[in-house]
C-alpha cells in the first residue's frame, strides 16, 4: 500500500492551521517511509503480512514512542491516528510530551470535537492537568484562563464570537450582531482582522470592503 497523501484535512477551527495539519500528515508519511525501509526479517514484521500499512505504521510507532518519548515524529503519527479515530487521546499524548504546546492541545481539542460532535470538556481538563500553564497573554492562554473558571470549551477558545465576525464579512450577511459586538468590545476589531486573513488564506475571497464597512458601522 501507498502512504496516504493527507490524514486529516482542516475542520475549520478557531485555533487549528495549516502548520498543525500539515505536522501530522507529514509524520505519518515519514513513519511509514521509516516502517517500510525496515528489512522483512525485522521483529516488527512478525506475525504480520511482509506489507506496510496504516495499522502496523501506527504500532510501529507506538514502539518507537515507547523506546524514545522524545521522537517526535512518532508522537505526531499517534496523534494523527486518534484524529483520524475522532477520539481525545491525541490530548494525552501532547499533554504527555515535555515539549507539549497548550496551544496545540487546544487546536487539537477542537478539531475532534468539530468532526465528532463530542463533549471536549473532560478531555480538555484532564490533559490540562498535566501541562505547565501557558503565559497570561498567550492566545491559548487566554482560552484555558477561561476554560478553568468554568466556561464551556466552546465559549472559552470564542467560537462563537469567531462564528458572528467570520460569517458578518459575507457581503450578503446581516452584520447586525457583529457591528453590536465590535461596539460593546474594542479589541473585536482584532478577530475580525483576523477572520478576514481567513478569508484570504483559506477561501481565497478579499473581505477588506466588507471589513472596512463593519469597522465603521462600529465607531
Amino acid at each position: 500500500m501507498s502512504p496516504p497523501d493527507r490524514l486529516i484535512e482542516r475542520a475549520g477551527g478557531v485555533f487549528e492551521d495549516d502548520a498543525l495539519v500539515d505536522r501530522v500528515n507529514a509524520a505519518v508519511r515519514a513513519m511509514w517511509d521509516r516502517l517500510d525501509a525496515l528489512p522483512r526479517d525485522d521483529a516488527v514484521w512478525a506475525l504480520a503480512k511482509l506489507r506496510t500499512t496504516r495499522s502496523k505504521v501506527y504500532e510501529y510507532a507506538r514502539q518507537c514512542l515507547d523506546r524514545d518519548p522524545a521522537d517526535a515524529t512518532a508522537r505526531w503519527t499517534l496523534i494523527g491516528s486518534e484524529m483520524e479515530a475522532g477520539r481525545f487521546g491525541a490530548l494525552d499524548l501532547i499533554a504527555s510530551d515535555p515539549a507539549g504546546s497548550p496551544y496545540d492541545l487546544i487546536a487539537v481539542a477542537e478539531w475532534v470535537w468539530l468532526e465528532m460532535g463530542l463533549p471536549a470538556c473532560p478531555h480538555v481538563e484532564r490533559a490540562l492537568r498535566h501541562m505547565n500553564p501557558p503565559p497570561a497573554d498567550d492566545r491559548a492562554g487566554k482560552a484555558i484562563a477561561r476554560f478553568r473558571t468554568g466556561r464551556s470549551f466552546s465559549d472559552s477558545i470564542g467560537r462563537y464570537r469567531w462564528s458572528v465576525l467570520q460569517n458578518a464579512l459575507i457581503s450578503s450577511a446581516d452584520g447586525t450582531e457583529a457591528r453590536e459586538l465590535l461596539q460593546a468590545d474594542p479589541s473585536a476589531v482584532d478577530d475580525l482582522r483576523d477572520a478576514a486573513r481567513w478569508w484570504a488564506r483559506y477561501r481565497d475571497t478579499d473581505v477588506s470592503a466588507r471589513l472596512d464597512e463593519l469597522r465603521a458601522g462600529a465607531s
